[in-house]
């Protein structure tokens, strides 16, 4: 047995050149458990009060996100720096932790000069975290925000002006002693919920989650016609409904999907796009959409089942419209599925091999039936996780049977990977999370949230058509380069209470601008998942970010169908009602795909049918039960047509 196999801890954990793990690895990986066993201890037994305990979260976040950046850079300044900032998180949130009691009793409105100076600290600290886990974009936006705070009375304009904040009240406002902001609702929602997923989703990674699904996909999709490409769709879509964030996904599964699509001859645009998609879609997708179901839940006080329905559906269109657009462009450009030699025979045994992980697939059985029997979805994710940790020691007892240490060493080693890709992954959304909130409670304490939304309503004059026009244009703009429940939470304050005020249905308004903000993902010129895709992909970005559009068109035709047709979000109607619409919908998504790629079952679609499928796809959105049905027959009578004159061309083909 190697020494790698004999180690209990992790290949993440920091090492010296001669192997041995560092001080900073020991370190990290107490911070990491003490994190782990922390918020367990809260969620489950409430032993300190909110205000703490968000402070305790975002504190974990930030050293955890300062320490690991100070074990991967190579850059000497800067990881000494961000050790400093680690042991100045610390000390902020050790002050905050001894002076709770006066902070929310005697000086909530009287900061003191410690308090000014600790809060203007946490800012620096969080932004300068966010920065490092997303970017500069979003700690800019936030920096602008406190800057309008401040200022607001220079503007002239309307939707501007508004009185200014004092500088201590703003500090107090954004950070302690008011517990908003930085430590608002935002980050009691990260702490409670979205970290206990990111556990979850670390330890089915660490136990051979990826691995299983992609295994899986390839039994189901493998062999036919664009298989690597149908692989990626499946298991970047099971993947990404519990991720939180596209692009992490898009590293993650894509890593391996991509290599694979490129390998069966798939352009690197076109592995990168469908990659972008996929992982884009398992945002949508119950019965975890992103983590986003349940701030849907707590923005709306809609229950969480009703949400999971809504989501149902769209979900479905949206990923069966990216699986037969995939499925003919393999076919109008000949390439196959995986071929059964080599590595992607061994992926497509399933085998013992397979049934070694089947108790990951019992953990994501009981969570949902955890959800949907109203368990908090902390404590459903907490036994969820506890499910896999304790199945993966039974799993590796029963493989190590003659040696049960190790056994022990195995699941040991594999739990404590799913906890450092979970707290690191925690620890990043849990600091962009802290920003966004400064950004969301600026635009609502300042009024321009508002204000917005009576503009928005004003430019629409009663016309619900420019009205989902300028919200969708709203929500891809402030959900440019965001994890998905960072995006959601600024359009659901600055989108959805226009559309509400217009007379839209409240879970209908928030699943509009939820789509779009997710969507902008994929919409040049950002584009962040596309992005992430083309650079694994080796290909061109902005061609990537093409090809993501429009393998992605259902994400921005979705949204505007859920207003007028309900029943795609199970709203209204019977079930009779809502199957017909489903498969309209469907339908048009098909024919639209293929009218504009001019492939279907051949390359080399003639210009008349392309226009029919066109038009076909335009009847059959229009809300009318006649206008549909012609539609559906034009489109039949389209693919019908086209599928008579790929097969005459194949047919002459073999014969010459």
């Amino acid at each position: 047995m190697s020494d790698a196999d004999r180690n209990w801890l992790p290949a993440e954990t920091e090492r010296s050149a001669t192997g041995r793990v560092t001080f900073g690895g020991w370190l990290l990986l107490a911070v990491v458990l003490l994190m782990v066993a922390s918020h367990i201890a809260q969620l489950w037994l409430l032993v300190i009060p909110s205000g703490q305990f968000k402070a305790l979260h975002l504190g974990f976040g930030l050293v955890v996100v300062f320490l690991m950046t100070a074990a991967t850079t190579t850059r000497t300044w800067l990881r000494w720096t961000v050790r400093v900032m680690a042991v100045a998180a610390l000390l902020c949130f050790l002050y905050v932790f001894a002076s709770f009691d006066a902070l929310i009793e005697d000086r909530m409105f009287g900061p003191n000069r410690n308090d000014i100076v600790v809060g203007c600290t946490l800012l620096v600290l969080a932004f300068a975290a966010a920065a490092l886990s997303w970017g500069w974009i979003i700690p800019l936006i936030a920096f602008v925000a406190l800057v309008y705070g401040l200022f607001g009375y220079v503007f002239d304009s309307h939707l501007f002006y508004h009185s200014g904040i004092t500088f201590p009240r703003l500090i107090s406002y954004t950070s302690i002693p008011f517990f908003q902001g930085l430590l608002g609702g935002m980050t009691g929602f990260s702490g409670s919920l979205i970290f206990v997923f990111m556990i979850f989703a670390g330890l089915l990674k660490s136990t051979g989650g990826i691995d299983f699904i992609l295994t899986i996909s390839s039994r189901l999709s493998g062999r036919s016609a664009g298989g690597p490409a149908k692989v990626a769709v499946l298991g970047s879509g099971m993947m990404g409904m519990i991720s939180g964030s596209t692009v992490a996904n898009v590293a993650s599964t894509g890593a391996i999907t991509i290599p694979l699509m490129k390998r069966n001859g798939f352009r690197p645009e076109q592995a990168g796009a469908v990659e972008a998609v996929a992982s884009t879609g398992g945002q949508f997708m119950p019965p975890i959409m992103g983590l986003t179901a349940f701030l849907i839940v707590g923005m709306t006080g809609i229950s969480y089942p009703a949400v999971m329905a809504a989501a149902l559906l769209p979900a479905l269109i949206y990923y069966g419209n990216l699986l037969v657009a995939v499925h003919f462009a393999a076919v109008s450009t000949g390439l196959r599925g995986i071929q059964a030699d080599g590595e992607a025979a061994a992926r497509l045994r399933i085998g013992a091999e397979v049934r070694q992980y089947a108790h990951l697939i019992v953990a994501l059985v009981i969570l949902i039936y955890l959800l949907t029997i109203n368990v908090p979805p902390a404590h459903a994710g907490i036994a969820a996780s506890a499910f896999i940790a304790v199945t993966e020691l039974g799993k590796q007892l029963w493989l190590h049977r003659c040696d049960p240490v190790d056994g022990i060493r195995a699941t040991v080693r594999r739990v404590l990977a799913g906890f450092h890709d979970g707290v690191r992954n925690g620890a990043q959304i849990a600091v962009v999370i802290a920003v966004i909130g400064i950004i969301v409670d600026m635009l609502t304490v300042t009024g321009f949230a508002q204000k917005l939304s009576n503009m928005i309503l004003t430019l629409a004059d009663s016309s619900l058509w420019v009205l989902l026009l300028l919200a969708a244009l709203s929500c891809l703009v402030f959900g440019l380069g965001m994890p998905t429940p960072a995006a959601y939470s600024i359009v659901a304050v600055l989108g959805a209470p226009a559309l509400v005020g217009f007379g839209i249905d409240l879970l209908a308004a928030h699943m509009f601008v939820f789509f779009y903000a997710n969507m902008s993902a994929i919409t040049p010129p950002v584009a962040l998942a596309a992005l992430v895709g083309s650079k694994i992909a080796g290909g061109d970005y902005f061609r990537t970010a093409l090809n993501a559009t429009r393998l992605g068109l259902p994400g921005f035709i979705l949204p505007v169908l859920f207003i007028v047709s309900p029943e795609l979000l199970m709203l209204e109607g019977g079930w009779l009602e809502r199957g017909f619409v489903f498969v309209v919908v469907m339908v048009l998504f098909v024919a639209l795909n293929a009218g504009l790629s001019g492939s279907a079952f051949a390359a080399g679609m003639p210009l008349a049918t392309r226009a029919a499928l066109i038009v076909a796809a335009g009847l059959m959105a229009w809300p009318m039960v006649t206008t549909r049905l012609v539609g559906v027959a034009l489109a039949a009578a389209a693919f019908a047509v086209e599928f008579r004159r790929a097969a005459s061309d194949s047919d002459a083909f073999a014969t010459t």
